[in-house]
């Protein structure tokens, strides 16, 4: 292994020598065993994959206009929220997409080599807000992440090799409602593609199922709110 020091020519005595192989072979196999729990560090200036290099949006901190009919001036006031401060440009973010409805923008602490969150401009404060009449909305969403996955991870998208989910209170971290799109899911951390980010589970839910459960008159999540 490459990560094996070379003690020979170090001129270090057998035994020492060998608890130093040693302990660089524990410590090569505990970097693995981190890497396969948390993945690799996808945060960095250029992240290559095997179609094409994706470079990270530059930060940017711009007032984003409001939806169609709305009068602007604070409109984004009764958000609360950091998405609702990034949204009126009081806080930087790193932009994919934006529609006249929608902002999508990287995760400040990304997952997968894709990770963009996709929110409404419009304040909805998480899927248990979400009523039948928001499935036009829910599906603008999945449609503005595929588009996505088509521009930075296509073999992901080819392969279906993503995760576009909603997190469920109380395990969502921001109140305004937020479209996880990562990609490849297979190259993602274990504890991130089959916990955090597991939809099915309790605390995650993808965006299809809620598609289904609003084109069906339910509620959004099989779930009652916890509080």
């Amino acid at each position: 292994s490459n990560a094996i020091i070379d003690t020979e020519r170090m001129q270090i005595p057998p035994f020492t020598r060998a608890k130093l192989i040693d302990a660089t072979i524990t410590m090569a196999s505990g970097l693995s065993c981190f890497q396969i729990l948390f993945g690799n560090n996808p945060n960095t200036n250029d992240v290559t994959t095997n179609t094409n290099p994706i470079a990270i949006p530059p930060s940017t901190c711009i007032y984003h206009e409001p939806p169609p009919g709305v009068i602007p001036k604070d409109y984004y006031s009764d958000n609360p929220s950091v998405f609702g401060k990034i949204l009126n440009g009081d806080v930087p973010s790193r932009p994919y997409r934006e529609t006249s409805e929608l902002y999508s923008f990287r995760d400040k602490s990304p997952h997968a080599k894709l990770h963009a969150l996709i929110i409404p401009k419009r304040y909805v404060q998480n899927v248990y807000s979400l009523t039948p009449k928001d499935v036009t909305l829910i599906r603008d969403m999945r449609q503005l992440g595929l588009e996505l996955l088509g521009e930075q991870q296509p073999l992901a998208l080819k392969d279906e090799d993503y995760i576009l989910c909603f997190h469920i209170p109380p395990f969502n971290s921001v109140d305004h409602l937020h479209l996880h799109v990562l990609a490849p899911a297979s190259e993602m951390g274990v504890l991130y593609r089959y916990g955090k980010y597991n939809a099915g589970t309790r605390s995650c839910i993808g965006d299809l199922e809620v598609i289904e459960r609003l084109e069906g008159g339910m509620a959004a999540v099989p779930y009652a709110r916890p509080f």
